[in-house]
C-alpha cells in the first residue's frame, strides 16, 4: 500500500463539495506529526461493529436538525439515499471550517466515529468514497479534537486504502497522506496504531456473510462481496504491519497476532472464491514464514490441511502464481506439510497431479517457475519413483500446460519446467527401459510436432518456441545416461529418415495437390534446419565449457541434403519445396558446411558440376532459383570462401554458353545478386559483355526480368569501370527514338545509375553538358515524366561520390515506384551507411550525415497531405476513441492527388518512410543524435501516418497508405507497421515523465514537443485536424499508462486553454479527453467543463454545427466518468435529455451524426437519471426503433455509426437496475416492434467485411438471440440470412430459426394430421441446399477458413434436422421424401466424406483428433466459433453426419447403394460402426425405455405392453398380455446399425394363428424400415395389430377364457343363445356330457363346420 499519492480523489457529487486539492492546509497538529500526538490512545478501544445490527449513535445531542436526518439517512438500505445523505455532510463539514469556531461540533464527530467503519464497507461504490471524502473534511475542521477518535476509525480509514475501487481507495489514501507526508510519518503511524488496526482486523475476520448484510434485503451477490471486502481488508491490514514494523515492534502486540493467527479463517482464505482475498492470504502466510516462523512451526497440521488438501483441489484463478510461490517456500521450510502432517482423503501427490491438470489457471508465467521451484524441494517421496506414476504425473503436466485457457505467454517457462520434470524422472528411475520410454512418450514429440506437425500430435504445438525446443534438445543429448543419449539419436536418425520418405513421396507435377505438397516440403525442410541451425550453434559456443552440447542432428542433416539432392535431379529438379529445403540449410544452418567433412565436400563437389551435368533445362526447372541462392548463401560462410569461388565461377561459365535458354536471366541476375558475387563478376570479360548487352537490351525492350538484371548489376557492382563506360555511352546515344521522342527505357537506366553510380554521368564534362543537353530538350519538347524529372534534379546537384550511399538511401525513401527498393535493403544499407560515419568527427558532422539516413521530413508531409483532405469514414467512429469527432471534419476545397507514387505493393511514399522509420529504430539506430525539432517532426509524421494507416486497415479502404490489402504479405506489412510503430511510441513515452513542460530527460522534451505540434495541429475541424487528435489521445494514453496524471497535471490542462466549446478546440479537447481518460475524472476544471456543456446541450437547436459540436464533446467529457456518475446536478441532467429528446419527434431530421450522437448521449445521460419519469423513456426507445427500421438511402457506412449507438442505447436501459415504471412500461410494450426491428437490421445489404460492420453485427446476434420466439412471426424471410456472407448475420438468422423451427413443427404436425395433407419442407430451405459445395471448388489453404458459403449450406442442413426433431412420423416421413425427390443428401454426403478423408480412405480419427460424443451428438455454434475454422468445419459435418443417420437412415443407405467408390464405402462402414453405430443404438435403445415409462394407461378393455430393453445384447422384447399368455417378439439391432436394418423373430405366438402373426412380425420389421428406423413406431404397429385382433372377442363359455390350449379365441357360435366356444373345449364338453347340446341353453350345436362336412358327405 503506497499512502503518498499525487493523484486526487473522485468527486462525482451533485452537490458543491470542495475538492481537498483547492483546500487550504491540512490540520496543524498533523502537518507536525511526531511522538507525542498519538500517545495518548496507544491502548485505546476501538469500539466499533461492522454488523448490520450494531447499536445506533445517540444523535441528540447534535444542534442541526438537517445533519441528524443525514446521519439517520446513513442507516438506510438505499444507496442512492446514503450518498446523497454522505454528500450533504460533506457540505456542511466544508461549510464549517476550523476557522470558523473550531470546526464541527463534537457531537457530530462522536455520531460519525460510531457509522464510519459501517458506512466504509458499503457495497456502493460511491458511499464508501464519500465516507472517506468525509473523514478526511472532518479531521480538517476538527483537527485537534479528532486525535482521540482515531484510535476508534483507524482500521476502517486505513482498510478504505486497501479498497478494489481505485476511486475509493485514492480518497482514503490521499486523506492519511495529508498528514503523514513522509515514509518515516507513514511508519510510526502505523507503529503507534498497531493494537488498534490488529484489534480492528481480529473483529473484522470473525464476521460472517450473515452478521454483515441483512439477507432480506440484500443480493447474494453483494452480501458475498461485502464480505469478501471486510475479509480482504482484515488481511492486507496485518499484512502491511507485518511488512512495515520490525520485530521489536512487532513483538509489543505478539498477544494480538496470536489472537489474529488463531482465527481459521485466516489460512482457509487460500480456499475462498474471492481470487483477491486468496492472494492477501498468500502474501499474509508468505511473510509469516519470513517474520513469524514459531507461529507457523505450531500450525503445520492446519496448514497442510489448507493449502495441500484442500487448496490444491480448489480453483486458484487468479491467484495461482501466489499459491505455488507461498507452497513452495513453506515446503522448503517444512516439507512435512507433504508427509507426516498431511491427513487428507487423497494422497498429496493425487492432489497435486489434479491441481498441475489445470494450469496457471490464468496466471503469468512466474507460476511456472514458482512450480519447478517446488518441485525441487518436495520430498522425495511424494514424486512418483515408478514408470507408470511418472508418466501419469507428466501427463496431468501437459494437460495443465495445453489447456485451452492457459496464456501463450507461458509457453516458454512451462515446457521449461515440464522438461526439467522429465529430466527428475529421467533420474529417478531404475532401468534403462524406463528412462528411454519417459524420453519417448515424453520429450521427444515435442520436437516431433515441431519437425512434422500433424493433428494427431497437436497438444505439443504450444511447446514450439525455440528455446523450448533447445532445452527440449539438451534435455536428453546432455543427459548423464547413454541410453537415453543413444535414444536421442536414434529419435533423429527415424525422424531423418520419414523427412527423407516424405520428399520421395511429395506429388508430382500433373498433381493436383502438387503446389501444396512442395509446400509442405518447403516448411518442413525450414523447420527442420532452423532447428539443427540453433543446436549448431550451441555447439560451438559450448565447445570448450565443461558441459559441451553435442550435435548429434549434423551428421543426419548433411546426409538429409545430399539425399535430396538426388532425389531432385532424379525427378529433374521439378520438386520446388525439396529444393527450398536445401536453400533452408544453407540459410538457417550454416554451419553445417563451416567444417570441413565428408558430407559437406560430397554436397560442395555436387554444385560444382551442377550445371554441366543437368545443362540448359536446369534454367527452366523450379528448383532452380532455390539452388542458386544456395549458393549465393554458401558465400557468406567465411570458412567456404574458395569453395563458394570455385563453385561460382563453374555454374557462370555454364551458364554464359546456353545464356540464351529460356530461366537463364533470373538465374544470372540471382548468381551476381551478392557483394562477393558483383566482384567476381568483374574478373571475367565474357560476363561483362554479356551483362552490357542485356542492360542495353533492357533498356530499348524492357521487361520485368531485365530490369531486375539492370538493379542487381548496378547495386552490387556487377561491372568493371569500363564495362560501366560502355553501357553508359550506349544509354546516352540511344536516349531518343527514332521519332525524336523520349526513350523511357533508356531514361529510367539513366536515373539508375545516377542513383547508384552517379560517377559515372559525372567523369568528365563533355558525358555531363551532352546529358544536360538532351535533358533540358526533352524537358522542353515533351511532359516531364518522374524518371526524367529524376535524372534531370540528379544531373542538376551531383552527388560526391563519398555519400553515394546515403544519397541513394534518402532517394530510396523519398520516392515510390514499381522498380523500388525494398524497405529492408533500404534499413540494412542505412545501417551500413550508419556505421561507416566516422564517430570521432564533430557533432555538426554526425547530425547532416544522420539527416541524409532519415526521411525528409518535408517530403513525408507534403506526400500525407493529399490522404489528409479526404473525408474519414463515418463508420470509424465505432472503433476510435475520438468517437464522433469523425463526424466534425469538414473536406478541403483542394482536391486530392489522383497520382499517388506507389512501390511494387502499391504502399505509397509515407506507408514507407513509415516502415523505414520503424525498422531503422529496431535495427538499433539511435535518433537521439538527431537535432529535437527533427525527431517531433519524425514522430508527428509517424504518428500520423500509423493513424491513416489504421483507419484503411480498420474498413479496409483502397487508395490511401496502401492502395489495397490485396495479398496476405501487404495486409502483415500494415499490421507490422502499426504495431511496432506503436511500440516504437510507448517505447519513447516510458522515459518521458517529464512530458507536460519538457524538463528532465531528452525523451520528455521530445514527447512535449509532439504533443504542442499536434494540439495546434488540431485546432482546425479538418481531416488533417482529426488525424492529429487521433495522435494525441495515442500518446497520452502511453503517457498516462507509464507515469499516471498527476493533481500538478490539472495546470497544465489548464494551460492548454481547450476546455472551451468552440470548433477551434473541438478536436483538441477530445483527443486530450480521451487520451487521459479517467485518470482526469477527479479534476475540476474538467468538471466544471462538463457542467457548461450540459447546460449548452439544454439550449441546443438541431442542425446546427455548434450542436454537433457540443454533442461530441459532452459525449467525450462523460466517458471521463463511470456510468451513473456524472458530476452534474439532476435538475440540469434532466433539462438536456429533454432537449435531446424534443429533437426525437421529428426523427427524420436528425441526420446520421445527430442521430449517432444523440443516442450516444442519452445512453450517458438516462441512467444517471432512471428515477425520475417523463416521456423521453418512450421517445427514446421509439427513436431507436425508427433507425432500425428506416429505408434505405444512404451507404451502409453512414447507417452504422447511428445503429452502433442506438443498440448500445437499448442495451443501456435493458441493463439499469430498478428502472422506473415509465422505461419498464415502454420495454415491455415495445418489446415485440422492437424484435421486428431487429430482424429488419439483419436484411442490411452488406457489400464488404469491415471491422466495424463486425462489430455492429456481434451486437444484433447478441440482442438477436435474446429476442422472444412469439415476436417472430414469419421464418420464411429468415432463411435467405442464412445466405449471408457475413458470419455474424448467419448465425443470427441461424439462431432464430434453431430455437422456432422444433416449435413450429409441433404445430405443424397437428395441421398436418387434420387436414390429411401432405408437409413440405420449406422452399426458401431447401433452395439452401441445392448449390452444395465441392472438393474442386475449394483449395485446401481456402477450405481450413471454412468459408461462408460452406458455412451456410452446412447450417441450412442443421435446420433441415431441427424440422425432424419435434415432427411427427407422417411430417418426417414427408420431409424425407421431399429430400429425396430433390436429391439433397448425396451431395452432403459426397461433401463430407470428402472432407473428412474417406474419399482418400483415410477418415479423420476422432479419438485422436479429441471428438467426444456429446460433440459427435451435439453441435453447439458458440463454443465452435470458439474453435479453428478447419475444427469448427469438421464438427459440423461430424454432427450432421449423426442426425443424417439418426432421422434419415435411408437416405444415406441410397446413397451408400450408389456409390461406386468401394475405398469411400469400405471406410465409411468401418468409421460409421466405430463412432456413430454404438450412440445411435444407445439413444434409440433409451427412447424406446423412455416410451415405454411414458406409456399412457391402457384403456379398459385393453392391456398394457410389457417392453424390456437389453442393451448389452441391442435387443427390445415387447409382450402383451393376452388371458394371462403373453404375445411376444424381438427386436434385434445389428452391430453396424442403421446401415443394416434391425430384425423382428417371434418369440412366442398367441390368439392368432401361423400366417396372421407372420403378418403382424412382418408389418412391425416394414413399419420400422420404412419410418427412418424408429423402433417406437414399430413397437406401436404391433400393439395396434393385438390390441385389433382382441376386439369384440368374449371368454369361451366352458373355460372362461379367451385363449384355448391351443392357442387359439373362442370361433365356435351356438345358434341359439348365440355364446362363443373354443373349438377343443366344446369337443371335451360333447365326450364328458355324451350328448352334443350347447353346454348353457341345452339346445343341440352342430361341432362340425361347414367345411368338414362337405368333406364327409354330410
Amino acid at each position: 500500500m503506497v499512502l503518498g499519492t499525487d493523484r486526487l480523489p473522485v468527486t462525482m457529487s451533485r452537490k458543491p463539495i470542495k475538492s481537498r486539492a483547492t483546500s487550504s492546509k491540512a490540520p496543524a497538529s498533523f502537518t507536525s506529526f511526531g511522538p507525542s500526538p498519538f500517545g495518548a490512545f496507544s491502548t485505546a478501544s476501538r469500539g466499533t461493529d461492522l454488523s448490520y445490527l450494531a447499536e445506533p449513535p445517540d444523535l441528540s445531542s447534535i444542534s442541526d436538525a438537517n445533519i441528524v436526518v443525514s446521519l439517520k439517512n446513513l442507516r438506510k438500505k438505499d444507496a442512492t439515499t446514503k450518498a446523497k445523505a454522505l454528500e450533504e455532510l460533506v457540505t456542511y463539514v466544508q461549510a464549517h471550517p476550523h476557522e470558523q469556531d473550531g470546526g464541527t461540533e463534537e457531537a457530530v464527530l462522536e455520531a460519525w466515529v460510531q457509522l464510519y467503519p459501517r458506512v466504509s464497507i458499503d457495497n456502493s461504490r460511491r458511499v464508501r468514497e464519500l465516507s472517506h471524502i468525509l473523514q478526511f473534511e472532518l479531521m480538517k475542521s476538527a483537527r485537534k479534537r479528532t486525535e482521540r477518535h482515531i484510535p476508534k476509525i483507524v482500521g476502517s480509514w486505513l482498510a478504505g486504502t486497501f479498497d478494489r475501487d481505485r476511486a475509493v481507495s485514492r480518497a482514503a489514501t490521499e486523506g492519511l497522506s495529508s498528514f503523514l507526508t513522509t515514509p518515516e510519518k507513514v511508519v510510526l503511524f502505523w507503529r503507534r496504531c498497531q493494537p488498534q488496526i490488529l484489534e480492528y482486523a481480529s473483529d473484522a475476520i470473525k464476521e460472517t456473510v450473515e452478521t454483515l448484510s441483512d439477507e432480506r434485503s440484500t443480493s447474494t451477490d453483494d452480501a458475498e462481496a461485502k464480505y469478501y471486502r471486510v475479509l480482504g481488508s482484515s488481511l492486507a491490514l496485518v499484512l502491511n504491519l507485518l511488512q512495515r514494523l520490525d520485530r521489536p515492534d512487532l513483538e509489543k502486540c505478539m498477544d494480538n497476532y496470536d489472537q489474529f493467527f488463531e482465527q481459521d479463517k485466516v489460512w482457509a482464505s487460500v480456499t475462498t472464491d474471492d481470487a483477491v482475498v486468496r492472494r492477501l492470504s498468500c502474501q499474509l502466510l508468505s511473510v509469516c514464514i519470513e517474520k513469524r516462523p514459531d507461529r507457523i512451526e505450531a500450525d503445520l497440521a492446519r496448514l497442510s490441511k489448507v493449502l495441500v488438501a484442500e487448496g490444491l483441489k480448489c480453483s486458484q484463478a487468479g491467484s495461482a502464481a501466489e499459491y505455488i510461490n507461498v507452497l513452495t517456500e513453506l515446503t522448503a521450510r517444512h516439507p512435512t506439510v507433504w508427509t507426516s502432517d498431511y491427513r487428507g482423503k487423497k494422497s498429496s501427490a493425487s492432489r497435486l497431479k489434479g491441481f498441475l491438470e489445470k494450469g496457471s489457471q490464468g496466471s503469468t508465467s512466474r507460476f511456472w517457475i514458482s512450480l519447478n521451484r517446488l518441485l525441487d524441494v518436495l520430498p522425495a517421496e511424494i514424486l512418483p519413483n515408478e514408470l507408470d506414476g511418472a508418466l501419469s504425473f507428466l501427463k496431468s503436466m501437459r494437460l495443465g500446460l495445453t489447456n485451452r485457457e492457459e496464456p501463450r505467454n507461458n509457453a516458454v517457462d512451462g515446457w521449461s519446467t515440464y522438461l526439467n520434470t522429465t529430466r527428475r524422472f529421467i533420474n529417478i528411475v531404475k532401468s534403462s527401459e524406463e528412462r528411454v520410454k519417459i524420453a519417448q512418450e515424453n520429450v521427444f514429440p515435442l520436437t516431433a510436432h515441431y519437425l512434422y506437425p500433424t493433428p494427431e500430435t497437436s497438444t505439443w504445438a504450444s511447446g514450439t518456441q525455440q528455446l523450448v525446443l533447445m532445452r527440449t534438445y539438451t534435455s536428453t543429448a546432455t543427459s548423464p545416461f547413454e541410453d537415453v543419449v543413444e535414444a536421442t539419436r536414434s529419435e533423429w536418425y527415424q525422424w531423418k529418415e520419414n523427412f527423407k520418405i516424405r520428399v520421395r513421396n511429395s506429388l508430382p507435377e500433373a498433381s493436383k495437390e502438387h503446389e501444396k505438397s512442395q509446400k509442405s516440403v518447403a516448411d518442413e525442410g525450414h523447420r527442420w534446419f532452423t532447428l539443427t541451425g540453433l543446436i549448431s550453434e550451441a555447439h560451438e559456443k559450448t565447445l570448450e565449457t565443461d558441459r559441451p552440447i553435442p550435435n548429434i542432428p549434423s551428421l543426419y542433416s548433411l546426409e538429409l541434403v545430399q539425399d535430396i539432392l538426388q532425389q531432385l535431379e532424379t525427378r529433374k529438379w521439378k520438386p520446388f519445396g525439396a529444393a527450398a529445403a536445401v536453400e533452408s540449410a544453407f540459410k538457417q544452418s550454416p554451419r553445417l558446411f563451416a567444417q570441413p567433412s565428408e558430407g559437406a565436400s560430397e554436397i560442395l563437389g555436387f554444385l560444382v558440376s551442377l550445371l554441366s551435368r543437368n545443362g540448359a533445362e536446369f534454367f527452366q526447372s523450379p528448383a532452380a532459383a532455390f539452388i542458386f541462392s544456395s549458393i549465393n548463401l554458401l558465400g557468406q560462410i567465411p570458412e567456404q570462401q574458395q569453395e563458394y569461388e570455385k563453385i561460382w565461377n563453374a555454374n557462370i561459365t555454364t551458364l554464359l554458353e546456353h545464356v540464351e535458354a529460356p530461366g537463364a536471366l533470373p538465374a544470372l541476375t540471382t548468381l551476381i545478386s551478392t557483394n562477393h558475387g558483383g566482384v567476381l563478376a568483374q574478373q571475367i570479360r565474357r560476363l561483362q559483355g554479356e551483362l552490357i548487352k542485356r542492360c542495353l537490351m533492357c533498356a530499348l525492350r524492357p521487361t520485368d526480368l531485365m530490369w531486375d538484371l539492370f538493379n542487381a548489376v548496378l547495386t552490387f557492382d556487377a561491372l568493371t569501370d569500363t564495362a560501366a563506360t560502355r553501357l553508359m555511352k550506349g544509354l546516352e546515344n540511344h536516349i531518343t527514338n527514332s521519332a525524336g521522342q523520349p526513350n523511357q527505357g533508356v531514361i529510367k537506366g539513366l536515373r539508375l545509375i545516377a542513383e547508384k553510380k552517379p560517377d559515372l554521368l559525372l567523369q568528365d564534362e563533355v558525358t555531363h553538358m551532352s546529358l544536360m543537353t538532351n535533358l533540358l530538350s526533352l524537358s522542353e519538347r515533351f511532359d516531364a515524366t518522374s524518371d526524367l524529372a529524376t535524372l534531370k534534379a540528379l544531373m542538376d546537384t551531383p552527388s560526391k561520390s563519398s555519400s553515394r550511399l546515403l544519397g541513394l538511401v534518402q532517394r530510396g525513401i523519398s520516392n515510390a515506384d514499381p522498380g523500388s527498393l525494398t524497405i529492408n535493403t533500404l534499413v540494412q544499407q542505412a545501417m551500413q551507411a550508419h556505421g561507416s560515419i566516422d564517430s570521432s568527427a564533430t557533432s555538426e558532422y554526425r547530425k547532416e550525415q544522420l539527416g541524409h539516413l532519415i526521411p525528409d521530413t518535408a517530403v513525408w508531409r507534403d506526400e500525407l497531405a493529399s490522404f489528409l483532405q479526404a473525408t474519414p469514414d463515418p463508420s470509424l467512429a465505432l472503433t476510435s476513441a475520438l468517437g464522433g469527432a469523425y463526424f466534425l471534419p469538414t473536406s478541403s476545397s483542394t482536391p486530392p492527388n489522383p497520382s499517388v507514387r506507389r512501390d511494387r505493393d502499391g504502399c505509397s511514399i509515407p506507408g514507407r518512410m513509415a516502415m523505414y522509420t520503424t525498422k531503422l529504430v529496431s535495427a538499433g539506430f539511435q535518433f537521439d543524435e538527431l537535432p529535437l525539432p527533427k525527431r517531433v517532426e519524425i514522430v508527428t509524421n509517424l504518428s500520423l501516418t500509423v493513424e491513416l494507416a489504421t483507419d484503411q486497415l480498420t474498413v479496409m479502404s483502397e487508395d490511401m497508405i496502401w492502395s489495397s490489402f490485396s495479398s496476405e504479405a501487404i495486409l502483415s506489412d500494415a499490421e507490422d507497421l502499426i504495431s511496432s510503430a506503436r511500440k516504437t511510441i510507448i517505447g519513447m513515452a516510458e522515459d518521458a515523465d517529464g512530458w507536460r513542460d519538457g524538463a528532465g530527460t531528452d525523451k520528455s522534451g521530445l514527447m512535449h514537443g509532439v504533443i504542442r505540434t499536434l494540439v495546434d495541429e488540431a485546432r482546425s475541424l479538418t481531416p488533417a485536424g482529426l488525424y492529429c487528435a487521433r495522435a494525441i489521445s495515442e500518446l497520452l494514453q502511453a503517457l498516462t499508462e507509464s507515469h499516471g496524471f498527476p493533481s500538478s497535471g490539472e495546470q497544465w490542462l489548464v494551460n492548454l486553454d481547450i476546455l472551451k466549446n468552440g470548433s477551434a478546440t473541438a478536436l483538441p479537447v477530445v483527443a486530450v479527453l480521451t487520451g487521459l481518460g479517467e485518470t482526469v475524472s477527479a479534476s475540476r476544471a474538467v468538471s466544471n467543463f462538463c457542467n457548461r456543456l450540459v447546460s449548452d446541450i439544454a439550449g441546443a437547436s438541431l442542425g446546427q454545427e455548434k450542436s454537433l459540436i457540443a454533442l461530441v464533446l459532452l459525449n467525450t467529457c462523460m466517458r471521463v466518468y463511470d456510468t451513473g456518475e456524472l458530476p452534474v446536478a439532476n435538475n440540469r441532467l434532466v433539462f438536456a435529455v429533454k432537449q435531446i429528446t424534443s429533437w426525437l419527434e421529428s426523427p427524420e431530421e436528425l441526420d446520421y451524426r445527430f442521430a449517432a450522437e444523440a443516442c450516444r448521449c442519452l445512453q450517458r445521460l438516462l441512467p444517471s437519471i432512471k428515477d425520475v419519469y417523463g416521456s423521453y423513456w418512450e421517445r427514446t426507445i421509439n427513436f431507436c426503433i425508427y433507425l432500425w427500421t428506416k429505408p434505405i438511402d444512404q451507404p451502409l457506412h453512414y447507417r452504422l455509426p447511428e445503429t452502433h449507438a442506438s443498440l448500445r442505447l437499448i442495451m443501456t436501459l435493458q441493463s439499469l437496475e430498478d428502472p422506473n415504471d415509465d422505461l419498464d412500461d415502454i420495454l415491455r410494450s415495445s418489446e415485440e416492434e422492437r424484435s421486428a426491428a431487429l430482424v429488419e437490421l439483419l436484411k442490411l445489404p452488406r457489400e464488404k467485411e469491415t471491422q466495424p460492420l463486425e462489430i455492429v453485427d456481434s451486437i444484433i446476434c447478441r440482442q438477436i438471440e435474446k429476442i422472444s420466439l412469439d415476436h417472430v412471426k414469419d421464418l420464411s424471410e429468415l432463411y435467405g440470412l442464412v445466405a449471408s456472407n457475413s458470419r455474424p448475420i448467419q448465425t443470427a438468422a441461424f439462431t432464430i430459426l434453431h430455437k422456432a423451427l422444433p416449435a413450429a413443427q409441433e404445430a405443424l404436425s397437428l395441421d398436418v394430421l387434420l387436414e390429411k395433407k401432405d408437409a413440405q419442407l420449406p422452399d426458401e430451405l431447401l433452395s439452401l441446399l441445392l448449390d452444395a459445395p465441392t472438393l474442386d471448388t475449394y483449395p485446401d489453404d481456402l477450405l481450413t477458413l471454412f468459408p461462408t458459403p460452406i458455412r451456410s449450406y452446412l447450417l441450412s442442413w442443421y435446420l433441415v434436422f431441427d424440422s425432424f426433431k419435434a415432427a411427427a412420423f407422417k411430417v418426417r416421413s414427408d420431409y424425407t421424401e421431399n429430400l429425396k425427390s430433390a436429391s439433397c443428401a448425396g451431395p452432403l454426403m459426397e461433401f463430407t466424406f470428402d472432407v473428412l478423408g474417406h474419399s482418400a480412405a483415410h477418415p479423420l480419427n476422432l479419438d485422436r483428433a479429441n471428438f467426444t460424443e456429446s460433440q459427435i451428438t451435439e453441435y453447439d455454434i458458440k463454443l465452435a466459433e470458439a474453435e479453428s475454422e478447419e475444427r469448427n468445419m469438421q464438427w459440423l459435418l461430424i454432427h450432421l453426419y449423426y442426425l443424417v443417420l439418426k432421422y434419415v437412415p435411408s437416405l444415406f443407405k441410397a446413397w451408400y447403394a450408389e456409390s461406386r467408390s468401394k475405398q469411400t464405402k469400405i471406410a465409411v462402414v468401418g468409421w460409421m460402426t466405430k463412432y456413430f453405430s454404438p450412440i445411435i443404438i444407445a439413444e434409440a435403445l433409451k427412447d424406446v425405455s423412455k416410451w415405454s415409462e411414458t406409456q399412457e394407461p391402457p384403456a379398459e378393455d385393453e392391456k398394457e405392453m410389457m417392453v424390456k430393453v437389453s442393451s448389452a445384447a441391442r435387443e427390445v422384447i415387447a409382450s402383451y398380455e393376452i388371458d394371462e399368455q403373453q404375445a411376444s417378439i424381438s427386436i434385434r439391432i445389428p452391430q453396424d446399425y442403421p446401415l443394416e436394418g434391425v430384425s423382428v423373430t417371434g418369440i412366442n405366438r398367441v390368439a392368432v394363428n401361423e400366417r396372421m402373426w407372420q403378418s403382424w412380425i412382418m408389418s412391425t420389421q416394414g413399419v420400422i424400415t420404412f419410418s427412418g428406423g424408429s423402433i417406437i413406431d414399430g413397437l406401436t404397429a404391433f400393439r395396434r395389430n393385438i390390441v385389433g385382433a382382441m376386439k369384440g372377442q368374449t371368454e369361451c363359455a366352458i373355460c372362461y377364457s379367451i385363449i384355448g390350449t391351443d392357442k387359439k379365441m373362442p370361433d365356435k357360435r351356438c345358434q341359439t343363445c348365440k355364446n362363443l366356444f373354443h373349438r377343443i373345449c366344446l369337443y371335451k364338453w360333447f365326450q364328458s356330457s355324451n350328448q352334443n347340446t350347447c353346454p348353457l341353453c341345452r339346445n343341440p350345436i352342430d361341432y362340425l363346420g361347414a367345411d368338414t362336412k362337405g368333406r364327409r358327405g354330410v
